[in-house]
């Protein structure tokens, strides 16, 4: 009964042209951490977004469901921005994370869209970028005229919800902060390149 529902899923998105694009079937020898890397995404959140309560008892035939499908659980998506703040976001990531790994730059998206989420501050992207005090790049008017094209995936990847950070709503260099004091009243809750992430 299952290989005949595995099946009728399968036929199903293959005629719908989502099974190369969308999904992934697991295969013998896979890990969720190898397929998330190979895809540049965070394990732990594919497994979130995917039910997996426990990563090391993947099974053989579980079809994932990845960032696109449209029936990719939307509930951490972020709706209400224009093209402009997508661009926007997309400028600040090439600013503070040039250099970064994929994940770190969608990491740092992901701070900007947690913060719009959040009521300790402003409910725009373009309101929390351009908060005075917060984005170094932005205050010294150093955002790039036009955004690397992985800077450009990060932010559209951060929109549609992806968080490698859990909620993060702030992030650092440890390196070349300013005010390592401020950060010690903040609890790292992820480290991604050289950036922590913190709450």
């Amino acid at each position: 009964m299952k290989v005949l529902l595995m099946l009728g899923v399968l036929l199903f998105l293959s005629a719908s042209g989502l099974a190369a694009e969308y999904t992934y079937v697991v295969r013998p020898g896979d890990t969720l951490y190898d397929i998330a890397r190979t895809r540049d995404l965070c394990w732990e959140w594919l497994a979130e977004q995917n039910g997996i309560p426990n990563p090391s008892l993947l099974r053989i035939g579980t079809v994932l469901l990845l960032p696109g499908s449209p029936d990719w659980d939307k509930a951490g998506a972020y709706s209400d921005y224009t093209a402009d703040e997508a661009s926007l976001l997309a400028k600040l990531i090439h600013a503070e994370a040039r250099g970064e790994s994929l994940e770190g730059q969608i990491a740092v998206g992901a701070v900007v869209i947690n913060r719009v989420k959040s009521d300790a501050f402003p409910d725009s992207i373009h309101s929390v970028i351009h908060q005075p005090g917060q984005f170094s790049p932005v205050a010294r008017n150093a955002l790039p005229s036009k955004p690397s094209s992985q800077s450009v995936e990060a932010a559209r990847r951060a929109l549609v919800g992806e968080d490698p950070t859990h909620g993060a709503l702030f992030f650092y260099n440890p390196r070349r902060t300013s005010n390592p004091s401020f950060w010690e009243s903040r609890r790292i809750i992820r480290r991604i390149g050289n950036h922590n992430f913190a709450i």
